[in-house]
């Protein structure tokens, strides 16, 4: 309908953030509309057929590893007060964990049954989004379904969300490199165990203490739980800018790496136990999470305004905060990949 103002804006993409040199075609246009209003309807057809025979229990079972790694991690705590450890265990202990897929139709949360005309899709995408604003004030008079799912099950993605005190991954997202069954339960920890502890991890950093285990606003860290916490972190501000990253920017998401990967280890290393090789295949499978290629004005975008720092330094800054990494691969004081005993960051 407004071609000048669409190429307009194509260029200004193409040219400042990194956008694709052509536009998709006019099917792959239409595929991606019909996925983003039918997400849903989509997955539950195609789910079976990609993902037959998913081993759910075995990855659960490795999920629950490092929530007990966590709450582990709390109690041995050395900074937290009482009152702190008590709220963080709570607040693990009783995080919701839904993973793999919906378990309920309630919970899938599909659209609204609208009748459509094959030859009105302006009117048919009208009628649908009419159809879900009249539910969603039907909505506001009932009490809220926790447990349902705002992302398709085939969606490459995880998250926390505080409000609900819980922790959604897909079974999208639960492929190689994050996730494979026939890799061993350590190698696993190292990738998705260690986003599942970062996921987690925000529920008992700074911004999750502002929120307790039933998703209330209450603050169950003490003031100066809190004051400590953060100047745990702050070390994380002058390494990363040296890193070429905005140091304060990307605080918050780096303090949930360095989290992740700690309690993962200890999931798949209990009192450091385990062999060289083990430790060596649980940091690299970290490594290859966050391998990638992207485009310079793109990178550069991120740099700006992306809150996660870039893959290259997700892994190599953090490592540098695992001493056992440094014990794995034989790093020695002076090395590159070796921090100063003193600008080392630990926090739980």
């Amino acid at each position: 309908a407004y071609p000048d103002f669409f190429k307009a804006s194509f260029d200004f993409e193409k040219k400042y953030l990194g956008g694709p040199d052509s536009r998709p075609s006019r099917d792959e246009r239409c595929t991606m509309m019909v996925m983003g209003r039918y997400e849903k309807e989509i997955d539950a057809e195609v789910l079976p057929l990609v993902f037959p025979n998913f081993p759910e229990e075995k990855f659960v079972a490795l999920a629950e590893k490092v929530r007990a790694s966590i709450i582990d991690g709390v109690k041995t705590n050395d900074w937290l007060s009482d009152e702190g450890r008590k709220g963080a265990i709570e607040k693990i202990s009783k995080a919701k964990l839904q993973l793999v897929k919906p378990q309920t139709e309630d919970d899938w949360y599909f659209n609204p049954k609208v009748a459509y005309n094959i030859d009105r899709p302006i009117d048919n995408a009208e009628s649908l989004g009419r159809a879900i604003q009249a539910r969603m004030f039907e909505e506001l008079k009932t009490k809220r379904n926790r447990n349902r799912w705002f992302m398709g099950p085939l969606t490459i993605n995880a998250y926390y969300s505080p409000e609900d005190n819980q922790f959604v991954m897909p079974v999208g997202i639960l492929q190689y490199p994050f996730y494979d069954p026939n890799l061993s339960v350590i190698t696993n920890l190292g990738a998705v165990g260690a986003v599942i502890g970062h996921e987690l991890g925000h529920g008992i950093d700074d911004q999750g203490a502002q929120m307790d285990a039933e998703g209330k606003l209450r603050q169950w860290m003490t003031d100066a739980d809190v004051k400590n916490f953060k100047a745990r972190g702050a070390k994380f501000i002058e390494q990363f800018d040296k890193a070429g990253h905005n140091g304060k920017l990307t605080l918050g998401e780096n303090i949930g790496d360095l989290t992740g990967v700690t309690f993962a280890y200890r999931a798949a290393f209990p009192e450091g136990k385990g062999t060289v090789q083990e430790k060596k295949d649980f940091f690299t499978q970290y490594a290859r999470v966050w391998c990638s290629v992207e485009r310079p004005k793109y990178q550069e975008q991120k740099l700006k305004t992306d809150p996660h720092s870039l893959g290259i330094a997700r892994v190599n800054e953090q490592m540098k905060n695992q001493p056992a990494f440094a014990e794995a691969f034989s790093c020695k004081q002076g090395d590159k990949m070796v921090l100063d005993p003193k600008d080392i960051v630990r926090i739980w």
